[in-house]
């Protein structure tokens, strides 16, 4: 109903002292003087309240709620992504030292179509180690191998090492169709103009479709490059075969 906090107070007071215009008015001058400062202090409240919750806290202040939980914003993470990350904490930290911990872990970060292998299946000698193949369904900005090892390593089983994968495919799809129908049409000759002959003539037209499609899509994707290669701006890069 009150927009601002003088128009409010002066409608509080008493009929007498609200004859006198407002530009004249003694007690409308001097609520407007504090009204100001008790509408700031109003904005300033409600800023506080907004700027201490995840939800609603400006990209500012994540930092200082990520300060708190100990959750710097990572390398090439948008304000959005690390958010989500910040308000998944309790979560991801109940559920530390489990699969599913590692796996929200990589959701957090973007890569939510992740999953995770057992060293053992390529390699029996390395049971103790495991498999993380990122998956996203849209681009993460977090694509530093070592940003997303120091996150995982934060929840992974202690007695556990992980590796990494990036999982390609190739999609073949064949579409096939028939169509089918008839139609009913007049013999020349036989029957008077606007008019059909007593018996139906009849005709049948039978067709067939049919069309085999292929493409072929390619895309580039950076990979950090790791291990015997050394990583640099390029994909590949020379290296010694006697090292």
């Amino acid at each position: 109903m009150f927009e601002k906090f003088v128009d409010y107070m002066f409608y509080l007071l008493f009929a007498p002292l609200k004859k006198v215009i407002k530009k004249n008015n003694q007690f409308y001058i001097f609520l407007k003087v504090i009204g100001k400062l008790f509408d700031q202090t109003k904005q300033d409240l409600f800023r506080v309240r907004e700027e201490s919750m995840i939800i609603s806290a400006s990209e500012l202040m994540l930092g200082e709620h990520g300060r708190e939980r100990d959750m710097p914003r990572l390398k090439g993470e948008e304000v959005e992504s690390y958010r989500m990350r910040l308000m998944m904490k309790n979560v991801i930290a109940e559920q530390a030292g489990t699969r599913e911990g590692i796996l929200l872990a990589l959701r957090s970060m973007g890569y939510d179509q992740s999953f995770i292998e057992p060293y053992y299946l390529l390699d029996p000698e390395r049971w103790a180690e495991f498999i993380i193949y990122l998956g996203s369904q849209s681009p993460s900005g977090i694509n530093d191998i070592s940003v997303i090892d120091k996150e995982v390593m934060k929840v992974k089983p202690a007695r556990s090492l992980p590796s990494y994968g990036i999982q390609e495919g190739s999609l073949i799809q064949v579409n096939s169709a028939f169509r089918s129908g008839y139609s009913e049409f007049p013999r020349c000759n036989t029957i008077i103009c606007g008019t059909w002959s007593s018996e139906s003539n009849l005709g049948q037209l039978f067709a067939s479709v049919r069309a085999d499609q292929s493409g072929f899509k390619v895309s580039e994707t950076y990979y950090p490059l790791t291990g015997t290669i050394l990583a640099s701006e390029k994909f590949y890069q020379e290296r010694d075969e006697s090292e």
